[in-house]
């Protein structure tokens, strides 16, 4: 695109400007087009400054090309890209707001920017954009969803505050005035309980909507398909015992709202996925088999993420290793039977299935299968990070003598690749590796390697993964003095900032059985006396003992 812009300024230099003036403001704006689909802001910056040095100021006194640019960092598709997205799109937005020649910003540019922020986590940044304009209803909501997104703490307490500030009734409140809250930012809500897994929070929301609407206080229109659909998510991310139940009620209750005719659209495809996505996370196969059937019955057409979803309750349930890699092959050609085609997420569960029983050539054998797809056009996407990592897994779990060298040629094949931007995830892939034999020099140096990294900071499980390690060595004198060490530089970094460190029950577990390990003949675990538990517990400056 920018080849042929710059070939269009030559012919125009060549032949003077007034004939192809118009010509190249649109052709500039279809650039730009081009850039904001692709999600490319700098490109489209790039584009935006051959137009305005193309045109004179006269030309130049609409907002439109800035938009356009801003919508292509809006549109940016790297996750690990937003932020920096965001950060220049605000710039930009700050040029625009001084110039003089354009119209004055309105909500809806605003709001552009607002959701580069959302999209980020940016919740401070949204907040504080929030104050600048008159905020639309989607203003709102994208503030929430920023919020969402962020790590922040106190996520939900601000969330609720800009609720209240809407009108929506506080806690216990005695005399409570008709109030109107588009349900969008009700959603919005409810999508932030689901991301952290607060079913019980979303369901007490929807309750009092219902409640509201009853007593005639809400003045908008009631939960829609997409309010359902976030409780559902909800469900599906809590542990609760009976969170399967409560999830397939909400899809009764929608199912007989549509029928009756009480303002619900028939249940989609999403919805009875998000109820997959619930069995899968409770192992309950069979009921995610007959939902699956029910589906192809009722012509919804279950996709890669229905199938998916099941072949994920395989994972999780008890049944055993022959059935559930048999079973995860079998749903795999269904899909493609039944017009469906398999995609990235479908071999990510399979994968996983063979890293749970530790069969790693087979998970070897399916990647490149995977790659072999890909090239052949048969599949949109090649192996992730999560792919990769779903085999080192598998090599942590397997007794071949080759493990650890087989897992680390596979670690530097992804490293190698250019397209792939490790996560913490797939460092510690290669570190189970070591943890689970021993290997604690390895361990040790490759957490350093993170330590080091710019990218990625380590949690407690990077931690204690390493602390394992010492007390799995075959030569563990120092083991527990080792331990210790790594205990109090993962109360360093706490202090510091990263609150992902914060030793845990497993953490101190690890550490006490690294200290076992340095004494021989000083028994297990079990023959410590209580007046050796205590001791252990004064050394370590912790409260509670860390076994049951």
């Amino acid at each position: 695109v920018l080849a042929l812009i710059g070939q269009l300024e030559q012919s125009r230099n060549g032949r003077g400007k007034s004939p192809t003036t118009v010509l190249n403001r649109r052709v500039f704006n279809v650039a730009m087009q081009c850039m904001t689909k692709r999600g490319d802001g700098a490109k489209a910056e790039e584009v935006l400054d051959k137009y305005l040095n193309s045109n004179s100021s006269r030309e130049q006194n609409d907002a439109q090309p800035y938009i356009l640019a801003l919508q292509a960092y809006e549109n940016t598709k790297p996750v690990n890209s937003r932020k920096e997205a965001a950060k220049s799109a605000e710039v930009l937005f700050h040029k625009m707001q001084l110039l003089e020649n354009i119209p004055r910003l309105d909500a809806g540019t605003y709001n552009i920017l607002l959701n580069c922020f959302a999209r980020a986590g940016m919740a401070s940044a949204a907040e504080n954009l929030l104050e600048e304009f008159a905020p639309t209803p989607e203003s709102h909501d994208l503030v929430i969803k920023a919020i969402s997104l962020s790590d922040d703490k106190d996520a939900v307490d601000r969330a609720w505050h800009i609720l209240y500030q809407l009108g929506y009734p506080k806690k216990n409140a005695k005399d409570v005035e008709p109030f109107s809250v588009p349900i969008s930012t009700f959603n919005s809500m409810l999508k932030l309980f689901a991301r952290r897994g607060m079913a019980t929070e979303a369901e007490a929301l929807l309750h009092s909507i219902d409640e509201f609407i009853l007593e005639g206080k809400f003045k908008e229109s009631g939960p829609n398909t997409r309010s359902y659909e976030a409780v559902l998510e909800a469900l599906g991310k809590t542990s609760d015992a009976d969170a399967v139940e409560r999830a397939e009620a909400l899809v009764t209750r929608v199912e007989v709202m549509s029928e009756l005719g009480g303002g619900i659209q028939q249940p989609s495809l999403k919805l009875y996925n998000t109820l997959l996505a619930c069995y899968a996370n409770a192992g309950k196969v069979g009921s995610a088999e007959r939902l699956l059937s029910r589906l192809h019955e009722q012509s919804l057409k279950p996709d890669a993420f229905s199938y998916g979803a099941t072949i994920k309750a395989l994972k999780n349930s008890g049944k055993s290793k022959d059935i559930a890699i048999a079973r995860a092959k079998e749903l795999s050609q269904s899909l493609e039977r039944n017009g469906g085609v398999g995609n990235e997420i479908i071999f990510a569960h399979r994968l996983s299935i063979l890293a749970k029983f530790g069969l790693a050539q087979q998970a070897e054998n399916l990647l490149k299968e995977m790659e072999e797809k890909h090239k052949l056009g048969d599949l949109k996407q090649g192996p992730g990070i999560i792919h990769y990592t779903a085999v080192l897994n598998a090599w942590a779990k397997t007794d071949d003598k080759k493990a650890v060298a087989r897992a680390e040629a596979l670690f530097e094949k992804m490293k190698a690749d250019n397209l792939f931007n490790l996560d913490l995830a797939a460092y510690h892939g290669l570190l189970l590796n070591y943890a689970v034999r021993g290997m604690s020099k390895k361990a040790r140096r490759l957490l350093q390697v993170i330590l080091d990294s710019g990218n990625i900071s380590p949690n407690r499980n990077t931690f204690t993964m390493v602390i394992d390690s010492y007390s799995r060595a075959s030569s563990n004198t120092n083991a527990g003095l080792k331990a210790e060490e790594l205990l109090d530089q993962m109360r360093q970094l706490q202090a510091a900032g990263n609150s992902d460190v914060e030793p845990d029950s497993v953490c101190y577990a690890s550490v006490i059985r690294a200290k076992q390990a340095s004494k021989p003949g000083s028994g297990t675990i079990s023959d410590l006396s209580e007046f050796d538990k205590v001791k252990i517990m004064r050394e370590l400056q912790i409260e509670n003992w860390p076994f049951q």
